[in-house]
């Protein structure tokens, strides 16, 4: 089967959407399948090439037997609205143009956020005349209303209009949880024979322990600390003054915490710390996906905060099992689906979010409690080795198309 998927973000960007679409893909070739990533030079989140890639019409390399296509687009930071929509625009004409140059696939598959590249997608397989499955990581352009990025009205309607033309005109929805399931059927009643869930995970075998603590700990700076990590995309879904108040409250100077990552809201917070001169909250920036396991394993516990929004209860972050694989334990600030799975874990503690005094309390308990957090270290590698194993459902997945493509 030959299967062409087309995603705003690819590796070397280390993102979610990246990683998720790298991992399933490079699995489904060595399921004995060829695949081909449709997607534009790495820039996400400045809008900035990556060193070694240059912003040309088409390019395309091999990754992991992987034939990445890669195709221009104009680029624009990951924060504002028009450079923004501009660059979603460039990369879905440029897509499909590009599509035209790759052999015909069996299946078309394409990924959001964010909604545009969606579209190319149907366009392609109606261009080639193969089924299309559209994927949804996040709900568009829900997600960007209940961030603030753009006030609801007519430009918003008019994109509800186009997500419900595709999800009706697709072959098959796949969603990142059940949460988002409910959301789709219910707000624009789509059957649920017509959507299917293939949560996020982690190859438990590329994050786990490996002795590296100590020397990473003293490489940062972290030693005889309480290190509490956040680890990934510093943006608006997940509300980082939280933590940074939290920081503030606490006064146990043991206690530090580390933002490793980039993105939109990295400046603010870097004049917030400053503002506030809050010395026991350290920035990073971003490392490579072969990187973040050792961060884990050199952080005693790991912070995943969500925005107060209804739109997100239905939301999994894909770090909460990247820190279950590393038997880190989880201080979970959000609520529905994300917190449930914490609890059901045992792999943590699940607070309300934005409330930096439950948060900061949270925080201090577990910083108190070695054994308490070694346990719920340990119940997180065993949950999500049984339950969120990528490898396992990149071959459910890999079924879900092989009887679509037929």
């Amino acid at each position: 089967m030959h299967i062409l998927f087309l995603s705003d973000n690819f590796p070397p960007e280390t993102n979610a959407p990246a990683s998720r679409t790298y991992e399933h893909t490079r699995e489904w070739v060595r399921l004995g399948h060829r695949v081909s990533v449709l997607t534009c030079v790495p820039n996400f989140p400045y809008g900035k090439v990556f060193r070694g890639y240059k912003n040309s019409l088409f390019q395309h390399e091999n990754m992991e037997g992987v034939d990445v296509y890669r195709v221009w687009s104009y680029m624009a930071p990951n924060k504002g609205t028009i450079k923004r929509m501009l660059d979603f625009l460039s990369f879905m004409v440029s897509s499909f143009l590009g599509s035209l140059k790759i052999k015909r696939p069996d299946i078309v598959i394409a990924t959001s956020p964010q909604l545009l590249a969606a579209v190319a997608g149907y366009l392609v397989g109606k261009a080639k005349n193969r089924p299309f499955v559209f994927e949804v990581r996040d709900l568009w352009p829900e997600q960007v209303v209940a961030i603030g990025l753009i006030k609801e009205g007519r430009f918003i309607r008019a994109f509800k209009r186009v997500a419900k033309y595709l999800y009706f005109h697709s072959d098959m929805i796949v969603t990142v949880g059940e949460g988002y399931k409910e959301q789709i059927m219910d707000g624009y009643s789509v059957s649920k024979d017509h959507i299917e869930v293939i949560p996020n995970g982690v190859f438990p075998d590329e994050f786990r322990k490996t002795g590296c603590r100590q020397a990473v700990r003293k490489k940062m700076g972290l030693e005889n600390r309480f290190v509490v990590a956040f680890i990934g995309t510093h943006g608006t879904s997940q509300k980082l003054e939280t933590v940074l108040e939290a920081a503030e409250k606490i006064d146990e100077k043991h206690i530090c915490f580390i933002f490793v990552g980039d993105g939109a809201e990295k400046k603010k917070l870097l004049e917030v710390k400053a503002q506030r001169q809050l010395e026991n909250c350290l920035f990073y920036p971003a490392v490579s996906k072969e990187e973040i396991p050792a961060i884990y394993e050199a952080a005693d516990i790991c912070v995943v905060p969500l925005r107060k929004c209804e739109l997100f209860k239905g939301n999994y972050p894909s770090k909460i099992f990247e820190a279950m694989a590393m038997e880190c334990a989880i201080v979970m600030s959000g609520e529905g689906k994300s917190a449930a799975l914490v609890e059901e874990a045992k792999a943590g503690i699940s607070v309300a979010p934005e409330s930096p005094a439950a948060l900061a309390q949270a925080i201090t308990d577990l910083s108190r409690d070695q054994t308490l957090r070694k346990h719920m270290g340990e119940n997180g590698r065993k949950f999500v080795v049984k339950h969120y194993s990528r490898k396992v459902w990149a071959a459910r997945y890999e079924k879900i198309l092989e009887s679509i493509a037929k």
